[in-house]
């Protein structure tokens, strides 16, 4: 299982995808955190709201892009047999690429932390800032992130093209993001969880949304491999 995830993970950074997707998304959070209108100095304030208003809707591009070939390529190429032939269970084949998916995840927040720092020195006195806010922030958003990569993992099981694949998890992103809510379905959108918890309340109920959300979407998935051809 960790050679199939260690697999995945070089694969992503072996190539220009890779460091560009990661440092296009510092770049771009830089850009909207401190230059454009609405930044942070505009707001006045030693927190890091702007960056978790737009790191969502880069990551509800990004994962789709980034998970659809992990099981549609596998089988365009019948390879997804060989991997069945191998030693391990279909569970552990989705843990090591749920679990690589997750890896880059983190790879690419971890440059973020560069913005804490730089308001701990624009804080009056020095240092100065709300911590639950950010470490609210950055649970919510990794939480979020683990249901796009589940939605994303789901849509490239459905289907041997990756681009249908990347379709298909681009509109479920949407949908539970953004759609439920439209509906009025607020229980269940995504967004409504992860802003409350952005604004450092942490509460039982959003964290069992987001593990339920998650463990659903697995199952699913584990089911839909056993189908696989």
């Amino acid at each position: 299982m960790f050679t199939l995830l260690k697999k995945d993970v070089l694969a992503f950074f072996s190539s220009w995808m890779g460091w560009g997707t990661i440092s296009s998304f510092f770049i771009l959070m830089g850009v909207y955190v401190w230059v454009i209108d609405g930044n942070l100095l505009d707001y006045g304030f030693a927190e890091l709201t702007v960056f978790f208003d737009l790191s969502p809707w880069f990551f509800l591009f990004f994962v789709p892009a980034l998970s659809m070939n992990s099981f549609s390529e596998e089988m365009d190429r019948g390879t997804f047999q060989l991997l069945r032939s191998l030693p391990i269970t279909n569970h552990q084949i989705l843990l090591a690429k749920f679990g690589a998916l997750a890896f880059i995840i983190v790879c690419t927040l971890l440059p973020s932390i560069l913005f804490i720092q730089s308001i701990s020195f624009l804080g009056l006195p020095e240092n100065n800032y709300d911590s639950s806010l950010i470490i609210g922030g950055f649970v919510a958003l990794f939480l979020l992130v683990l249901c796009f990569v589940a939605m994303g993992l789901f849509a490239s099981s459905l289907s041997k093209k990756q681009p249908v694949a990347f379709i298909i998890g681009l509109g479920m992103n949407f949908v539970w993001w953004q759609g439920a809510k439209e509906v009025g379905l607020d229980f269940i959108d995504l967004s409504s969880h992860y802003n409350r918890m952005s604004m450092g309340v942490i509460s039982f109920s959003d964290l069992f949304f987001f593990v339920g959300f998650i463990t659903l979407l697995v199952g699913a998935i584990r089911l839909r491999l056993r189908f696989l051809i």
